[in-house]
Formats: C-alpha cells, sequence, structure tokens
C-alpha cells in the first residue's frame, strides 16, 4: 500500500510540474516581454490654487515602450467632477499619446485630490494617475 501511494504522489508531481511549465511558458515572463508597457512622463499634476467655478485641465503624456500595441480600454475618474478623454485607436509600439483631464470646481472648495485609474492591455494592466487642487472660494460682498 505503501508504494502505490508513493507512486500516485510521484505521478502527480510529474503532472502538476509539467502543468506548471505549460502555463509559464503561456502566460510568465516570456509573454510580459512581448506585451505593451505604458509609461507615463509624469502620474501626478498640481493645479495649485484656482477659484471656485473655474475649469482646469492637464494632460498625461505616456509612450508604449512594449513589444506589442497598446490598447487603452477605460479611464475611470473618482469624481463626477473630472473627465477624462483616452485615445480611441490602440497606441503603436514606441508611439506616444496622451490622456487629457478636465476638472470643473464648482462646489469644490478646499483641497482636492483626485485619482484617475488607466485600465489597459499593458504588463501592469491598471496605473494611477492623481492631481491636487485647492480651490478658493469667492467671499460675497455685503452693500
Amino acid at each position: 500500500m505503501k508504494i502505490a501511494s508513493l507512486l500516485l504522489l510521484l505521478f502527480g508531481s510529474v503532472y502538476f510540474v509539467s502543468c506548471n511549465s505549460d502555463s509559464k511558458t503561456n502566460t510568465g515572463a516570456v509573454a510580459s516581454s512581448d506585451s505593451a508597457i505604458i509609461k507615463f512622463e509624469k502620474t501626478t499634476h498640481d493645479f495649485g490654487n484656482i477659484n471656485e467655478g473655474d475649469t482646469v485641465s492637464t494632460t498625461y503624456k505616456f509612450k508604449n515602450v512594449g513589444q506589442q500595441a497598446l490598447e487603452i480600454y477605460a479611464v475611470e475618474v473618482s469624481c463626477g467632477c473630472t473627465v477624462a478623454e483616452k485615445p480611441e485607436k490602440p497606441v503603436g509600439v514606441g508611439q506616444s499619446s496622451e490622456i487629457k483631464i478636465n476638472f470643473n470646481s464648482k462646489g469644490k472648495s478646499g483641497v482636492n485630490r483626485k485619482f484617475i485609474t488607466v485600465i489597459s492591455n499593458a504588463t501592469v494592466p491598471r496605473e494611477m494617475l492623481e492631481f491636487t487642487v485647492i480651490v478658493n472660494t469667492e467671499s460675497k460682498k455685503t452693500i
């Protein structure tokens, strides 16, 4: 009975190792070197001080430094006050593009820190961008 158990364990181990080596060939480090890689010039932006009601914008420039076309599937914002524009077409190997962000400060007085999530087919499929802004409220003048 001990020999049968040892043989079962041995064959199970061989099967497990062979399955793992196949999956590494298809999805492991070799595959990631063939993938798209997104490299941002900057991932943060500081708008400084603005007045409430102002709309400001910035762009986050990036380059595809990978070996495959880069597709931006979605750009998610953390607030309805922020609108993001992404490239609609794939970004080829070695090519550059940008994500444009517009922030509407209406009703957002004080210090604001907002996050943007970029979802793509890159080796790191989720990248975080952020910006900060201080929104000053204009004091109402009394007569």
